[in-house]
């Protein structure tokens, strides 16, 4: 519980990453998947963030109008609508990946070396985690769509 609350803080605390506009935590990670990830759309970067296409739509809209991103016709096939960033979400981006780099290394050097047999014990609680909440997450929304409020 500290941990997630410490990290709904940070979240809401806007920074530069290296541009004039400042970018939330989730506008910044919105840059960071299409940074990385060459043929894209909404529903890709949706899928990478784990949120939903209409939530991704409306970040990549903040982010279009703040100038990090530009949405272009025809790099997968003349339907669909890739997104790239411009030189400012390029700037954006790389600071960002410096800044994660730097926290990585922050965290790596409190654990010290980790034997091939404890990164896997980590991977496996991590991804306990992921399941337990994109279970109660199914069962949440499942109940608010079916009009009973959730205990």
């Amino acid at each position: 519980m500290q941990i997630r609350n410490k990290m709904n803080l940070i979240e809401n605390i806007p920074r530069t990453f290296g541009v004039e506009k400042p970018l939330f935590l989730s506008e910044i990670h919105t840059i960071q998947a299409i940074g990385m990830t060459k043929e894209n759309n909404i529903r890709t970067i949706a899928e990478i963030l784990g949120v939903t296409p209409s939530a991704a739509s409306q970040t990549v809209t903040r982010l279009k109008k703040k100038g990090f991103v530009k949405k272009v016709r025809g790099i997968k096939n003349e339907k669909e609508v890739s997104l790239v960033l411009t030189p400012a979400g390029k700037i954006a981006y790389d600071n960002h990946e410096k800044t994660h780099r730097q926290m990585y290394e922050r965290i790596a050097g409190r654990l010290g070396e980790l034997t091939d047999e404890e990164r896997v014990f980590l991977g496996r609680v991590f991804s306990a985690f992921e399941s337990v909440y994109d279970e109660r997450i199914a069962e949440l929304t499942d109940m608010t769509e079916s009009g009973k409020l959730p205990e």
